[in-house]
């Protein structure tokens, strides 16, 4: 069975594509992650520090990350159940490492999509969406920036697409498309190229 993982900095779009993915096809349904923390409530389940470690010790965290001082995990059966019913579970991930963790961990065929803004786009999304953690956005892009210059992206993405050029509706559409075929690889010059990244000249070796 199929499943969808978008990959992303903030603002880049995850919620509203997987938004529109849901209205345009009806197969496709956002995973609830796991929260222990505070903040926003939408589409996260909060759970207590003894719940998330009693489902831990059951095998059922496939991937948890720790940001904004708040715990997000995947909760393994949120994958399942969903696949048992015939549906397309979208779940969100923030770093390489906890992707391909969560590739590993679940076994399933994953449509692995990357969503992209330019640094001044994020800026200007987060402020119109009245978040008052801007600041916060902005170091999490870069994280996410220096993540994926510095990490191994081969086959990795499935499909690359930068939200600033493509529309919502457009996107999910392609995202729809994908998953009905055999997907192949990005190659990793190829999506920084489209990112907008520069990895910068080669490492000399050293004599």
């Amino acid at each position: 069975m199929s499943a969808v993982v978008l990959y992303g900095p903030p603002t880049s779009g995850k919620d509203t594509v997987t938004a529109v993915l849901q209205a345009v096809d009806p197969r496709f349904r956002l995973v609830t992650k796991l929260k222990q923390g505070s903040g926003r409530s939408t589409g996260y389940r909060f759970v207590s520090a003894e719940e998330l470690e009693s489902l831990r010790r059951q095998n059922r965290i496939v991937v948890e990350t720790r940001r904004y001082g708040n715990i997000y995990a995947v909760d393994r059966q949120s994958l399942t159940k969903p696949q048992d019913r015939g549906l397309v579970p979208v779940t969100h991930i923030g770093n390489v490492a906890d992707m391909r963790t969560l590739l590993s961990g679940a076994q399933v065929q994953w449509l692995r999509v990357l969503l992209w803004v330019p640094r001044d786009v994020c800026e200007t999304r987060s402020r119109q969406r009245g978040d008052t953690d801007t600041a916060k956005r902005l170091t999490a892009w870069d994280e996410t920036a220096q993540d994926l210059l510095g990490s191994d992206l081969r086959n990795l993405f499935d499909l690359v697409v930068r939200t600033d050029r493509s529309d919502a509706e457009r996107t999910a559409k392609d995202i729809a498309a994908a998953v009905d075929r055999a997907p192949q690889a990005v190659h990793p010059e190829d999506l920084l190229a489209t990112l907008g990244l520069d990895p910068g000249p080669p490492a000399r070796a050293h004599m």
